[in-house]
């Protein structure tokens, strides 16, 4: 089972200046099919400025998608909200990259104001309103 175990990370930033939000559609389509491969699962959210994603898979994946966010110039203040290691099982199974975009900024600024698990939890809120295709 050792082999099996995963691990989570959940991250906010920003939209990077000049960079127009009509790039998260490409950014949704780009992730889906890469962590398909990578045999990622998780969910991302946008409110226009913010971001806020959950990505779940072997650790080796995990930590390499962690080293090209933190680089993609597309988005800056990357903010790490919870790290878990060896989680024995998927909380968004079904998605390689759930996608929502929230009208609310206020939706996001609450998730990023408390510690990482409540983060997780207010994100899971979300689940009803994810486009999944």
């Amino acid at each position: 089972m050792g082999n099996n175990l995963l691990e989570c990370f959940l991250y906010q930033s920003k939209l990077a200046p000049g960079v127009d939000a009509t790039c998260v559609a490409q950014i949704v389509k780009t992730a889906r099919a890469f962590n398909e491969k990578a045999q990622i699962t998780g969910i991302l959210v946008f409110d226009g400025e913010v971001f806020c994603q959950y990505i779940e898979g072997p650790s080796y994946q995990v930590q390499n998608l962690i080293t090209l966010l933190t680089r993609d110039p597309r988005h800056v203040n990357f903010t790490p909200l919870l790290q878990l290691h060896r989680q024995p099982y998927r909380r968004f199974s079904k998605w390689t990259m759930a996608y929502h975009l929230v009208d609310d900024a206020e939706v996001l600024e609450g998730i990023g104001s408390g510690p990482g698990e409540f983060a997780l939890e207010k994100l899971q809120q979300l689940i009803p309103q994810l486009d999944t295709d």
